[in-house]
């Protein structure tokens, strides 16, 4: 009894699916008894003497009895389905109880719908359990019928009722049934997915070495991954665990100043904003690490923001890395200027010794001409390494002009080659720029039409304009490049087919670095060229408007 009252403080704490077996069919059969105790009380109420007739004492006796062995046997070493023996026996108690009290209450037949309910909702062949459970309802109306005697066509038609009602009952709870079967295994599915993304997701964020933050709408850490507490401590001040934001060691990438609440990280995140690779130091010392962070908002299913998830990724090596390129570009400048220049100008200093003989001054000038174009190479390399972390400066420039004056520059080339160089840039052509970076994309332009043409042929340089642009060519006759070279000319030390068969020294920078400089200034550089005919480049800036 002890066993059976604790089976009931169970059912009342816990959810039906959450329960074992034996707790199941208790709950499943009390139902019927609770009903069956209630027609107890009606019959009491209406005939007191009904409660001694042996049918009914009898049934309610059996009723009990079937759910006292729901309770004590131990069904889980049964056979799976062992337990619905019970709701079929529980229509003889409902039968006799319906014939015991046939003519003081109607309608008992219609508690066959609790064992009928059982059995079609325990998912278990409903094809066979609802007709099964309907053949026990007809048992159970039509035997007294057979027993009295009096089993006419007309009394065994006037009970189909019953049977009928118990069968559609029956029907839509093997519907609903197998509904909420497939809609649980649809939501355990659902359950496992989510489990593994989260998992997955656990993992990529304990992988990756990138340091992620999750915000809530009110900006308080939803996820923290240890990529991310790693440059916490760092943040940290000496002595201190676990720090507030406004107590942590922020500043900026070159500064020895905390950086203001407001303009940290984290706070503008809580406050919405969105930005993308801004660079701080956390933590002082040897520890300190530069972080590149980047946050966006979340939002939520009714388009809501939801939070913001910040990333920091570590990138103290690559600045590192940065500075130790820059130190070496400073060094180098310095280092192969210096001679170089010394060099050209004892080169040209010989060029104007009257004593010095055709063979020697022959001589110098080629160590002029290898002095010149080392010194260019210089430049290039210099000008490509610090390309991609120097701002240019723009001021007003005149195309037209810069193209006169590199015409002016290039003419003793050109005449030493035995090529004709025409300028045609009359007209003035306004730009903003950096003055250094056209300039060198110029004299780029016109010293590779000179060094890739044939002695006799001819560079026409043309500066104009087309509507919004300062458009300026480039044309020579020389040897032209390949079709499938014409975009690989602007790659980083890429050559054309023809200049390398040419054996015409260069680095591959010189192209390159001009398309990047038009490309910074808002414009463009084009070619093209036909395999031994020549080439025409096209550098379009925009035209400086004129200020009101």
């Amino acid at each position: 009894m002890g066993n059976l009252v604790e089976k009931f403080v169970l059912l009342g704490q816990r959810r039906f699916h959450d329960l074992n077996l034996p707790a199941k069919v208790v709950l499943s059969q009390l139902p019927l008894n609770a009903t069956m105790i209630l027609v107890c009380g009606i019959a009491a109420s209406v005939q007191i003497g009904e409660l001694t007739d042996a049918g009914f004492v009898g049934a309610q006796a059996l009723a009990l009895f079937l759910l006292a062995l729901c309770a004590v046997v131990p069904w889980e070493r049964l056979p799976k389905r062992a337990f619905l023996v019970i709701p079929l026996l529980d229509f003889i108690p409902v039968g006799i109880l319906r014939a015991s009290t046939e003519d003081l209450l109607q309608g008992l037949g219609l508690l066959a719908v609790f064992p009928m309910m059982w059995l079609a909702g325990s998912g278990y062949r409903p094809a066979v359990m609802v007709p099964l459970g309907t053949a026990a309802t007809f048992a159970m109306v039509w035997t007294p019928h057979f027993g009295e005697g009096n089993s006419t066509s007309y009394t065994l038609t006037a009970e189909l009722v019953t049977p009928f009602m118990v069968l559609a009952i029956g029907i839509a709870t093997a519907v609903m049934t197998a509904s909420g079967m497939i809609q649980r295994t649809r939501v355990r599915e659902l359950l496992a997915r989510t489990e593994l993304r989260q998992r997955l997701l656990d993992t990529v964020l304990e992988t990756v070495d990138v340091g992620v933050l999750v915000l809530d709408s009110d900006g308080r850490r939803l996820l923290m991954n240890a990529r991310q507490r790693e440059l916490h401590r760092i943040a940290l001040p000496d002595g201190v665990d676990e720090g507030r934001e406004p107590e942590l060691l922020v500043y900026g990438e070159d500064s020895d100043r905390l950086t203001p609440l407001e303009r940290r990280p984290v706070h503008r995140a809580r406050n919405g904003e969105t930005f993308a690779h801004d660079v701080f130091r956390l933590g002082t010392g040897a520890n300190a690490r530069i972080v590149s962070v980047s946050a966006r908002p979340f939002y939520g299913v009714t388009g809501c923001q939801e939070g913001s998830v910040l990333a920091f990724s570590d990138v103290t090596e690559v600045v590192k890395a940065v500075r130790a390129r820059d130190r070496f570009v400073a060094a180098m400048s310095h280092e192969f200027r210096t001679p170089l220049t010394s060099l050209l100008g004892y080169a040209e200093l010989l060029q104007e010794e009257p004593s010095l003989s055709a063979a020697a001054r022959s001589d110098v000038q080629v160590m002029a001409r290898n002095a010149r174009h080392l010194n260019k190479m210089v430049d290039d390399i210099l000008a490509a390494a610090t390309s991609d972390s120097t701002e240019p400066v723009r001021a007003p420039l005149d195309l037209a002009q810069l193209l006169r004056e590199e015409a002016a520059s290039s003419a003793p080339e050109a005449a030493r080659r035995g090529l004709a160089l025409h300028v045609n840039a009359d007209d003035a052509l306004p730009i903003l720029g950096d003055q250094t970076a056209v300039v060198r994309t110029l004299a780029n332009l016109v010293s590779n039409a000179l060094k890739y043409s044939e002695t006799g042929g001819k560079v026409v340089v043309t500066g104009k304009r087309e509507g919004g642009w300062a458009v300026c060519t480039v044309e020579d006759e020389g040897i032209g490049i390949a079709p499938e070279d014409l975009q690989r000319v602007f790659t980083r030390f890429q050559r054309s087919s023809a200049a390398v068969r040419s054996g015409i020294p260069g680095t591959g920078l010189g192209l390159a670095l001009a398309r990047e400089v038009a490309v910074q200034h808002g414009g463009s550089l084009d070619v093209a060229s036909e395999l031994g005919v020549g080439s025409v480049f096209t550098l379009r800036l925009p035209v400086r408007q004129s200020s009101r």
